[in-house]
C-alpha cells in the first residue's frame, strides 16, 4: 500500500513528439541530447531496454551528461538492476554530490535489497542537501514503516504533506501509517484526500477503511 519511487522517469508521449524524437537521433547519430531525448521518450513509454541503450549511447558521447546517467538510474530501478541503479547513481553523484535525485535512487535500491541502514543514510542525505525534498521524505517515512517505526513514517509524510498539501502519495502513505497505528479517523481522512487528488489508492485498503472508490 507504500510505493517507493524511482528517478523521474514520465509515463506518456504523444506519437508525433515521439516520431520527432526518433527523427533526431537519424539526423544527428554524435548528438548526446538526442538520444538521451529519445532515451526519455522511450521510458515514456515504458520500453526499458531500448531506453537504456539510449542513454547510454548519450553517456558514451558525453560522460558528464547527468540528466542521462539519473535517468539511466532511474529506469535500471524500474526493471530490477538495483547493483546496477546504485552504479550509476554514484557515477553521477562524482560529478555533482549534491544531486539529490542520485541520493533517492540509491536509497530505494537500498531498501529494494533489504538494506535499511544504508537506505536511510542515503534518504537523509538527500534531506541534508535539501530538507524539503518530497521524494527524500516520503522514501524515508516509507523505509520506517517497513522496520515498524510508524511515528516516523508520520513525521515524515507529514512533513511531505506540510511542503506541498497537494501530494498524493504522501496522504496516501499517511492513510496506510494512521491505519496501522489504529487511528481510522485519520487514515479515512488522509485516504480521501489521496483519491480525491486522483491517487491509485489499493482497492483492498479502500474497502478495509470503509471508503468509495471514487471521492464525493
Amino acid at each position: 500500500m507504500t510505493e517507493h519511487t524511482p528517478g523521474a522517469v514520465p509515463d506518456r508521449l504523444d506519437d508525433q513528439t515521439f516520431e520527432r524524437l526518433r527523427e533526431a537521433v537519424l539526423a544527428n547519430p554524435d548528438n548526446p541530447n538526442a538520444h538521451y531525448n529519445l532515451g526519455l521518450g522511450l521510458a515514456y513509454r515504458g520500453r526499458w531496454e531500448e531506453s537504456l541503450a539510449e542513454f547510454r549511447a548519450a553517456l558514451k558521447l558525453r560522460p558528464g551528461l547527468l540528466e542521462a546517467r539519473i535517468n539511466l538510474s532511474g529506469v535500471l530501478l524500474q526493471i530490477g538492476n538495483y547493483d546496477a541503479a546504485i552504479e550509476e547513481s554514484l557515477k553521477a553523484l562524482q560529478y555533482q554530490p549534491d544531486l539529490i535525485q542520485g541520493c533517492i535512487n540509491i536509497g530505494i535500491a537500498y531498501l529494494h535489497k533489504g538494506m535499511i541502514e544504508p537506505a536511510i543514510d542515503s534518504f537523509q542525505k538527500a534531506l541534508r542537501i535539501d530538507e524539503n525534498s518530497l521524494m527524500a521524505h516520503v522514501n524515508l517515512g516509507n523505509v520506517f514503516l517497513s522496520t515498524g517505526d510508524v511515528a516516523k513514517c508520520i513525521a515524515h509524510n507529514s512533513k511531505a504533506v506540510e511542503i506541498d498539501p497537494q501530494f498524493a502519495m504522501a496522504h496516501n502513505n499517511l492513510a496506510v501509517a494512521y491505519f496501522q497505528n489504529q487511528d481510522q479517523t485519520k487514515a479515512r481522512e488522509h485516504a480521501r484526500q489521496a483519491l480525491t487528488l486522483g491517487y491509485p489508492v489499493n482497492p483492498e485498503f479502500i474497502t478495509q477503511l470503509g471508503l468509495d472508490a471514487a471521492p464525493k
